[in-house]
């Protein structure tokens, strides 16, 4: 199936920057699959075959699922364009944020924005949750994985370890298949071959090669080591914040001692309250090394790995998508990420759940985009606002 011509570049970047927007932590899937699939770019199967596929390498996972959506919706360019425009929001608020703390260096107003932020989160895994329960663990060999899935994850097992180990179980148990949905109407694409794709393709593999070759050279001068360093990180960042966090700790606190570790922990709790992946906690450390462009050469250097393995990774794909093990196996990875996401709501309702307005955020994050279907700007806003009132 070919690309549909008629999706504007711009109304495409205009979604992502709504998302971008209200795209806090694992939040960001409802948002992004509401958009995706609700504008019809994307069949429900193709979605959540690149959210299987984005989970097999390094990268923050909701912002590989982005590049994935954008490009399969319109090729290189539309990728580019989109997955900007997504940072864009949680890049300028960390700027502002970092300009705050360094000149005044007070955050104590953050904590109750944190505490209902999370809660909220927590009402909108759950709906997330239960989608994927519906879908990847009613059958016997969708609850067996996911079940293990979950029991890996308290033995602190590696996430990546448990997707292939899913993989590998899905294709020796699962038997059949079903073809996806003959009557769905969505705007597939098959190829982008353009000479703009191949340019774009071969300019982003120059700089990623040019980037390795900086880090093995390891030149003097702070712009150069906060490129090398964050440009490691975004390369081997596998998993979520808690995976993350100490190699960053560990280049930002220990070996360069660009932060100390309160400015380190407000650093991630300004993160935590802006929209974005974790990572962008990398434009906090950037403005404290060398100003604006000391944020921007951060806020790029972590994420373009990401960007250059999703597109390796999805024409790689799309060559063999059709397989039926590689079937089996997406399935199988999608019911592990079932039972890997119950762990992430546990361990996440655990910490922010903890008195009676907290559950309320949750509850009310809950019903606001499960049966009322409000958008989550909204939810959030409304939560935001009346945590500042009571603060106040």
């Amino acid at each position: 199936m070919q690309k549909n011509k008629t999706i504007s570049p711009l109304r495409l970047v205009l979604a992502f920057l709504k998302i971008g927007l209200t795209a806090y932590g694992v939040a960001i899937l409802q948002q992004m699959r509401a958009t995706i699939l609700g504008n019809r770019w994307l069949s429900p199967e193709k979605f959540e075959e690149g959210l299987a596929m984005v989970q097999l390498y390094p990268g923050p996972i909701m912002f590989d699922l982005g590049t994935y959506s954008a490009y399969e919706i319109c090729g290189f360019t539309c990728a580019a364009l989109a997955m900007f425009s997504f940072l864009l929001p949680s890049y300028l608020l960390m700027v502002a944020l970092s300009y705050v703390y360094f000149k005044f260096g007070n955050v104590s107003w953050i904590h109750p924005l944190f505490l209902a932020l999370e809660a909220m989160v927590v009402g909108v895994i759950t709906h997330i949750f239960i989608d994927f329960v519906k879908k990847y663990a009613l059958s016997w060999q969708g609850i067996l994985i996911s079940t293990l899935s979950f029991a890996l994850m308290i033995l602190q097992v590696s996430a990546i370890l448990i997707i292939f180990l899913a993989a590998l179980l899905s294709m020796l148990i699962i038997t059949k298949i079903k073809n996806p949905r003959k009557n769905v109407k969505a705007f597939e694409t098959s190829s982008h071959t353009g000479n703009l794709e191949k340019i774009g393709f071969g300019a982003t593999a120059l700089v990623f090669v040019g980037l390795i070759i900086l880090t093995i050279i390891s030149p003097k001068g702070s712009s150069a080591a906060l490129t090398t360093s964050m440009f490691k990180i975004g390369a081997v960042a596998f998993g979520n914040a808690f995976t993350i966090m100490p190699l960053m700790q560990q280049e930002v606190v220990s070996i360069h001692h660009w932060l100390t570790l309160k400015q380190f922990s407000d650093g991630i709790a300004l993160g935590q309250i802006t929209p974005g992946p974790f990572l962008i906690t990398a434009v906090f450390i950037g403005y404290k090394v060398s100003g604006i462009p000391g944020s921007a050469l951060a806020a790029f250097a972590i994420f373009f790995p990401s960007f250059f393995y999703t597109l390796i990774a999805t024409l790689t794909y799309s060559k063999i998508r059709n397989n039926m093990y590689v079937k089996k196996a997406i399935k199988g990875i999608l019911s592990a990420f079932t039972g890997m996401l119950l762990y992430v709501l546990i361990s996440i309702g655990k910490f922010s759940l903890r008195n009676p307005v907290a559950i309320i955020w949750a509850l009310w994050a809950f019903v606001a985009v499960r049966f009322l279907k409000l958008n989550l700007l909204w939810v959030f806003l409304i939560g935001m606002i009346f945590s500042i009132i009571f603060y106040i």
